[in-house]
């Protein structure tokens, strides 16, 4: 018996999906709470907020002088845990509304370092 390219070639796709269909997981989606909702989009707000005082360039200059990359400071911040975004977050609003002076810049950077410090990330307060 001759069975044409096209019919082997379908022959073919339904032993391979046949064969693969195992493989396959289910997608599994759950309904999260309005609690945990509101927390992650709270959360993004705080991380938000950080980054953009961050991202000013005063405060990047006062890191690079200080030996932190910026980059590895906003990383930090990604991996904060809630209670350290909610103090950070609390201390920035505590600053003046016109700007942050010199000594708020060395406050967020001196509590960023710290921070970082506390985790390992950077050798800063091993030398003194």
């Amino acid at each position: 018996m001759h069975l044409s390219l096209w019919k082997q070639g379908s022959i073919f796709l339904l032993i391979a999906s046949f064969v693969t269909a195992p493989i396959v997981q289910p997608a599994r989606a759950a309904v999260i709470g309005t609690e945990a909702a509101i927390d992650l989009q709270e959360r993004a707000d705080r991380i938000a907020h950080i980054n953009t005082v961050l991202a000013r360039e005063d405060v990047r200059s006062t890191l690079i002088d200080l030996g932190v990359s910026p980059e590895d400071a906003a990383a930090r911040v990604e991996t904060m845990t809630d209670a350290e975004l909610q103090m950070l977050v609390a201390q920035l609003d505590e600053l003046p509304a016109g700007g942050i002076g010199i000594v708020g810049v060395a406050g967020i950077v001196a509590i960023v370092l710290v921070i970082l410090e506390l985790l390992d990330v950077t050798d800063l307060f091993t030398a003194f």
